[in-house]
């Protein structure tokens, strides 16, 4: 029997042509915002050295073509 998750729901302010990017790789890679939230907050609480990273960029604002380069490269 698996153990049922509670979760919480949250609002957040997201870059409109980045979510707009993530949405379109989203669908074409099967993923979505939840499962990358929680990935990406098990990696911060889990990985000292994802921690720092994340800690360590200074923008985070990309532009549209500029996300989609920085993801394909």
């Amino acid at each position: 029997m698996t153990k049922k998750i509670q979760r919480t729901t949250t609002t957040i302010k997201l870059n409109e042509e980045a979510y707009s990017d993530f949405k379109i790789m989203a669908i074409k890679t099967k993923f979505n915002l939840q499962e990358l939230v929680e990935r990406a907050m098990y990696m911060y609480l889990t990985d000292t050295s994802y921690r720092y990273k994340i800690h360590q960029l200074i923008n985070t604002e990309y532009t549209g073509s500029d996300l989609i380069n920085s993801i394909t490269k």
